[in-house]
């Protein structure tokens, strides 16, 4: 499952696997960790990772969590792929935009080539997800830099479609 968190403004993709058992193959921020996972009991979780036991707790604190290891209590906002999405386009024009897969589906059409200049609300692609075709615009003005897709490849929630500098 992918997840999309925000820790100290910084925000941190995050995908979990579980591969058997307590196994869990997590990926946080781009490094990978493979983890031996419990829950001790609501809330509160242990981990063994490279022989080192760690134990988190996870408490709501309104809107946001408070994830707790040892001294250190660190909040940690959650948001949706949607949320994300609208959030990086509201933080500003300048520099590079990801356009994430808001779902699982398939990539029907290609509207745009790389290196083509778009405006803001511009078709990049066609995405069909739950038999319905969906038009995925570019949330700037700029340059297409990089199409993370082809032609009618799957995708899954959070892949990378584009960047838009």
């Amino acid at each position: 499952m992918k997840y999309t968190a925000i820790i100290h403004g910084e925000r941190i993709e995050i995908e979990l696997n579980r591969t058997g058992g307590n196994s869990i193959e997590a990926e946080v921020g781009g490094r990978k960790y493979l983890l031996e996972a419990r829950m001790v009991e609501p809330g509160v979780y242990w981990f063994n990772w490279n022989n080192r036991s760690l134990e988190i707790s996870i408490a709501r604190n309104g809107e946001e969590f408070v994830v707790s290891l040892a001294d250190h209590r660190i909040p940690v906002e959650m948001v949706d792929g949607r949320t994300a999405r609208l959030r990086s386009g509201l933080q500003g024009h300048d520099g590079v935009v990801e356009i994430r897969a808001p779902m699982p589906g398939k990539i029907v059409k290609l509207l745009v080539p790389e290196g083509a200049e778009i405006e803001a609300n511009q078709g990049l692609l066609v995405m069909e997800a739950m038999k319905m075709q969906n038009e995925i615009k570019s949330p700037k003005k700029g340059i297409v830099r990089k199409l993370g897709v082809s032609e009618n490849a799957a995708v899954n929630s959070g892949d990378l479609l584009g960047t838009i500098e």
